[in-house]
């Protein structure tokens, strides 16, 4: 038993790296910047304006809504509680509440980075706890210093979920000891994804999960 501990031990270590990525680039979107977009409310309406793209972070805990991106003292904040969804930019966020990884909220907001028949998302976060717990504590006036937050330091945790279903599906680590099984499961009715994934091809592995879900997706809307 305790060479089985030590070996699970050793595997989740090797496997690590792919559960939180601390390098995936960060630049299509300036820190700080004010892009159009819009904000869906609780009621399913949405609204149109212009909103601020703060960090991979903090866009994960709030935003903040101008109907005059020129005017700064008309801005309205939103938290994860108050609307369903928002849009900065090219950059989709959907609010749920899940457990996410260092996170001191029930509720975030979640970057959806491919929509269609399966959704994928990425969630940002700091290994150093310490160092999350200031950034949470930040104020609007103190909202300048967040830019200043460096995004390739930051880690990821991936998530899917199929179109019609309410509960995200974890990449993590009891996902990843079995991943061609579970993989090819999870787009089984795509056989020749499903192959390639348990035959361990390349571009079929676990660190290209993002690419799989959009094989699978480009498949499901040409044949659906």
């Amino acid at each position: 038993m305790k060479k089985l501990c030590n070996y699970l031990y050793l595997l989740a270590f090797i496997l690590y790296p792919f559960l939180g990525n601390a390098k995936e680039p960060t630049t299509d979107l300036e820190r700080g910047s004010i892009h159009p977009g819009f904000i869906i409310t609780l009621q399913g309406d949405t609204v149109k304006g212009y909103l601020l793209n703060i960090n991979l972070w903090l866009n994960q805990r709030m935003t903040f809504f101008y109907t005059d991106p020129n005017d700064r003292n008309g801005r309205i904040k939103y938290t994860p509680k108050e609307i369903k969804a928002y849009q900065v930019g090219p950059r989709y966020y959907e609010s749920f509440r899940h457990p996410f990884t260092n996170s001191t909220h029930s509720d975030n907001f979640l970057l959806r980075k491919q929509d269609g028949p399966i959704k994928y998302y990425v969630w940002y976060f700091d290994e150093d706890k310490s160092k999350l717990m200031v950034w949470d504590r930040i104020s609007i006036a103190d909202l300048g210093k967040a830019f200043l937050f460096e995004e390739s330091e930051l880690w990821k945790d991936e998530f899917a979920m199929r179109k019609g279903d309410k509960i995200l599906i974890p990449f993590n680590l009891k996902f990843l000891l079995k991943f061609n099984k579970n993989m090819a499961d999870y787009v089984k009715d795509y056989p020749e994804l499903a192959q390639k994934i348990i035959n361990k091809e390349e571009g079929y592995k676990n660190i290209n999960i993002e690419a799989i879900i959009r094989e699978y997706n480009e498949w499901h809307l040409h044949n659906h």
